[in-house]
Protein backbone atom coordinates (compact mmCIF):
# COMPACT_ATOMS: atom_id res chain seq x y z
CA UNK A 1 0.00 0.00 0.00
CA UNK A 2 1.32 3.39 -1.01
CA UNK A 3 1.03 4.94 2.27
CA UNK A 4 -1.70 5.90 4.90
CA UNK A 5 -4.52 8.21 3.13
CA UNK A 6 -6.55 10.31 6.41
CA UNK A 7 -8.85 12.52 4.82
CA UNK A 8 -10.90 15.37 7.06
CA UNK A 9 -13.93 17.31 6.44
CA UNK A 10 -13.08 20.25 4.26
CA UNK A 11 -14.00 23.72 6.24
CA UNK A 12 -14.57 26.07 3.07
CA UNK A 13 -17.49 23.82 2.29
CA UNK A 14 -18.76 24.11 5.74
CA UNK A 15 -18.15 28.06 6.36
CA UNK A 16 -20.45 29.07 2.93
CA UNK A 17 -23.17 26.70 4.67
CA UNK A 18 -22.80 28.34 8.01
CA UNK A 19 -23.01 31.52 6.40
CA UNK A 20 -26.16 30.90 4.59
CA UNK A 21 -27.70 29.34 7.48
CA UNK A 22 -26.78 32.19 9.50
CA UNK A 23 -28.36 34.42 6.75
CA UNK A 24 -31.47 32.41 7.22
CA UNK A 25 -31.25 33.11 11.24
CA UNK A 26 -31.46 37.05 10.90
CA UNK A 27 -34.32 36.63 8.76
CA UNK A 28 -36.25 34.18 11.47
CA UNK A 29 -35.10 37.12 13.86
CA UNK A 30 -36.64 39.86 11.62
CA UNK A 31 -39.77 37.61 11.52
CA UNK A 32 -40.14 37.40 15.24
CA UNK A 33 -39.29 41.02 16.13
CA UNK A 34 -40.24 43.21 13.45
CA UNK A 35 -42.05 41.72 11.04
CA UNK A 36 -45.00 40.20 13.12
CA UNK A 37 -44.60 36.37 11.93
CA UNK A 38 -43.35 34.55 15.39
CA UNK A 39 -44.46 31.41 14.19
CA UNK A 40 -42.40 31.23 10.83
CA UNK A 41 -39.52 33.52 12.33
CA UNK A 42 -39.12 31.06 15.32
CA UNK A 43 -39.66 28.05 12.87
CA UNK A 44 -36.70 29.70 10.71
CA UNK A 45 -34.74 29.96 13.84
CA UNK A 46 -35.24 26.58 15.32
CA UNK A 47 -34.24 25.08 11.76
CA UNK A 48 -31.34 27.06 10.80
CA UNK A 49 -29.73 27.31 14.36
CA UNK A 50 -29.45 24.06 14.14
CA UNK A 51 -27.90 23.75 10.65
CA UNK A 52 -25.62 27.05 11.76
CA UNK A 53 -24.28 24.81 15.20
CA UNK A 54 -23.51 21.62 12.92
CA UNK A 55 -22.00 23.26 10.04
CA UNK A 56 -19.50 25.43 13.06
CA UNK A 57 -19.18 21.52 14.54
CA UNK A 58 -17.93 20.10 11.07
CA UNK A 59 -15.57 23.51 10.62
CA UNK A 60 -13.82 22.85 14.27
CA UNK A 61 -14.10 18.92 14.44
CA UNK A 62 -10.87 17.85 12.78
CA UNK A 63 -10.99 14.42 13.72
CA UNK A 64 -9.93 12.06 10.97
CA UNK A 65 -13.30 11.41 8.64
CA UNK A 66 -11.58 8.69 6.21
CA UNK A 67 -8.90 6.49 7.51
CA UNK A 68 -7.53 4.11 4.91
CA UNK A 69 -4.39 2.09 6.18
CA UNK A 70 -2.76 -1.31 6.06
CA UNK A 71 -5.49 -2.44 8.39
CA UNK A 72 -8.35 -1.45 6.12
CA UNK A 73 -11.21 1.27 5.51
CA UNK A 74 -12.64 3.44 8.51
CA UNK A 75 -15.65 5.66 7.91
CA UNK A 76 -16.42 7.75 11.44
CA UNK A 77 -19.28 8.74 10.05
CA UNK A 78 -20.76 4.71 9.05
CA UNK A 79 -20.34 3.77 12.93
CA UNK A 80 -18.76 0.45 12.48
CA UNK A 81 -15.18 0.93 12.82
CA UNK A 82 -12.52 -0.28 10.85
CA UNK A 83 -13.86 -2.70 7.97
CA UNK A 84 -10.77 -4.93 7.20
CA UNK A 85 -8.90 -5.56 3.79
CA UNK A 86 -10.09 -9.02 3.99
CA UNK A 87 -14.15 -8.16 4.65
CA UNK A 88 -13.86 -6.05 1.10
CA UNK A 89 -14.25 -7.60 -2.27
CA UNK A 90 -14.94 -4.57 -4.42
CA UNK A 91 -15.81 -0.92 -4.79
CA UNK A 92 -16.65 1.55 -7.13
CA UNK A 93 -18.00 5.20 -7.28
CA UNK A 94 -21.34 5.80 -7.62
CA UNK A 95 -23.22 9.43 -7.46
CA UNK A 96 -26.91 10.43 -6.18
CA UNK A 97 -27.96 13.91 -6.54
CA UNK A 98 -25.09 15.29 -6.57
CA UNK A 99 -22.93 13.73 -3.93
CA UNK A 100 -20.44 10.99 -4.74
CA UNK A 101 -19.85 7.71 -2.92
CA UNK A 102 -17.48 5.05 -2.89
CA UNK A 103 -19.23 2.03 -2.40
CA UNK A 104 -18.24 -1.23 -1.15
CA UNK A 105 -19.04 -4.34 -1.87
CA UNK A 106 -18.45 -6.36 1.51
CA UNK A 107 -17.96 -10.38 1.64
CA UNK A 108 -20.32 -9.87 4.84
CA UNK A 109 -22.50 -7.28 5.23
CA UNK A 110 -24.48 -8.22 7.85
CA UNK A 111 -21.29 -8.60 10.19
CA UNK A 112 -20.98 -4.83 9.85
CA UNK A 113 -24.49 -3.57 9.91
CA UNK A 114 -26.00 -5.58 12.83
CA UNK A 115 -23.83 -2.87 14.71
CA UNK A 116 -25.78 0.13 13.50
CA UNK A 117 -29.11 1.14 14.81
CA UNK A 118 -32.43 -0.18 13.40
CA UNK A 119 -33.12 2.99 11.55
CA UNK A 120 -29.81 3.45 10.07
CA UNK A 121 -29.84 -0.51 9.24
CA UNK A 122 -32.97 -0.22 7.25
CA UNK A 123 -31.75 2.46 5.06
CA UNK A 124 -28.84 0.08 4.24
CA UNK A 125 -31.40 -1.91 2.39
CA UNK A 126 -32.53 0.92 0.33
CA UNK A 127 -28.62 1.51 -0.30
CA UNK A 128 -28.57 -2.01 -2.07
CA UNK A 129 -31.98 -1.31 -4.14
CA UNK A 130 -30.53 2.30 -5.44
CA UNK A 131 -27.38 0.26 -6.58
CA UNK A 132 -25.10 1.21 -3.75
CA UNK A 133 -23.25 -1.12 -1.30
CA UNK A 134 -24.76 -2.06 1.89
CA UNK A 135 -21.92 0.51 3.42
CA UNK A 136 -20.65 3.55 1.23
CA UNK A 137 -17.98 6.35 2.13
CA UNK A 138 -19.57 9.31 2.08
CA UNK A 139 -17.02 12.04 0.16
CA UNK A 140 -19.44 15.23 0.30
CA UNK A 141 -17.44 17.83 2.53
CA UNK A 142 -14.14 16.58 2.09
CA UNK A 143 -12.66 18.27 -0.81
CA UNK A 144 -10.80 15.02 -2.32
CA UNK A 145 -11.02 13.08 -5.51
CA UNK A 146 -13.06 10.16 -5.52
CA UNK A 147 -11.22 8.50 -8.02
CA UNK A 148 -8.08 8.69 -4.78
CA UNK A 149 -10.16 7.52 -2.45
CA UNK A 150 -11.13 4.88 -4.60
CA UNK A 151 -7.69 3.97 -6.01
CA UNK A 152 -6.46 3.72 -2.20
CA UNK A 153 -9.37 1.47 -1.57
CA UNK A 154 -8.42 -0.62 -4.22
CA UNK A 155 -4.68 -0.82 -3.79
CA UNK A 156 -5.54 -2.09 0.00
CA UNK A 157 -7.84 -4.71 -1.59
CA UNK A 158 -5.20 -6.33 -3.81
CA UNK A 159 -2.74 -8.23 -1.84
CA UNK A 160 -6.04 -9.42 0.62
CA UNK A 161 -7.05 -10.82 -2.94
CA UNK A 162 -4.38 -12.05 -4.02
CA UNK A 163 -4.60 -14.14 -0.83
CA UNK A 164 -7.93 -15.32 -0.80
CA UNK A 165 -7.49 -16.44 -4.76
CA UNK A 166 -4.12 -18.39 -3.75
CA UNK A 167 -6.36 -20.02 -0.77
CA UNK A 168 -8.99 -20.86 -3.34
CA UNK A 169 -6.59 -22.48 -5.60
CA UNK A 170 -4.53 -24.13 -3.02
CA UNK A 171 -7.00 -25.36 -0.42
CA UNK A 172 -5.44 -26.21 3.09
CA UNK A 173 -5.00 -29.46 3.67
Amino acid sequence: MSGRLVVRSSPWRYLLLLAVSLGFVAIGVTLVVAAGHPVVGWLNLIVFGVAAATFLWQIVDRRPRIVIDERGVFDRTLGVGVIPWSDIVGAEIRAITGTTFVALELRDPTRFTRRLPALQRAMTGGNRALGFGELNLNLSGLGVPAALVLARVREGMSPSLAAREQVRQNPPA
